[in-house]
């Protein structure tokens, strides 16, 4: 067994929907891992239309395969392993996660440069027409 102690950070708006999205995230975890010592830190607000709050939680995983998919899965800002001090890792168990590592990379990295040319049509559409209005 591996024990980890996380601190995952979620943001939004509203407020209600965010404290409904983290009781959801929380409620998740429960239901498919051993959990303990769960805490919601209550949100705040950040910047001018956002809330953001997060969850310290400490999870007990069968195996390293399960650590490795929780942290891909749901990105923690934080991860702590409690116990066990030492850990034995197989070449093939540090390729798995190492190709899912990169599967997870590739894909945002695919729909950050996906936004990015959005953003940049979309400028080039709002400046056009705005000189057009100006002519």
């Amino acid at each position: 067994m591996i024990k980890s102690r996380f601190i995952i950070q979620a943001m939004g708006s509203p407020k209600e929907l965010l404290i409904k999205t983290v009781n959801a995230m929380l409620d998740s975890f429960k239901k498919n891992f051993k959990t303990e010592d769960e805490h919601i830190e209550k949100p705040e607000k950040s910047g001018k239309d956002f809330f953001i709050s997060f969850i310290e939680i400490t999870i007990n995983f069968k195996n390293l395969s399960e650590l490795f998919s929780f942290m891909i899965n749901y990105s923690p800002t934080s991860a702590e392993i409690i116990e066990p001090y030492k850990l034995e890792i197989s070449a093939g168990e540090l390729e798995n996660f190492s190709n899912d590592f990169l599967g997870k990379l590739h894909e945002t990295d695919k729909q950050l440069k996906t936004q990015i040319s959005l953003n940049k049509i979309l400028s080039r559409k709002v400046i056009r027409s705005n000189t057009k209005q100006n002519l």
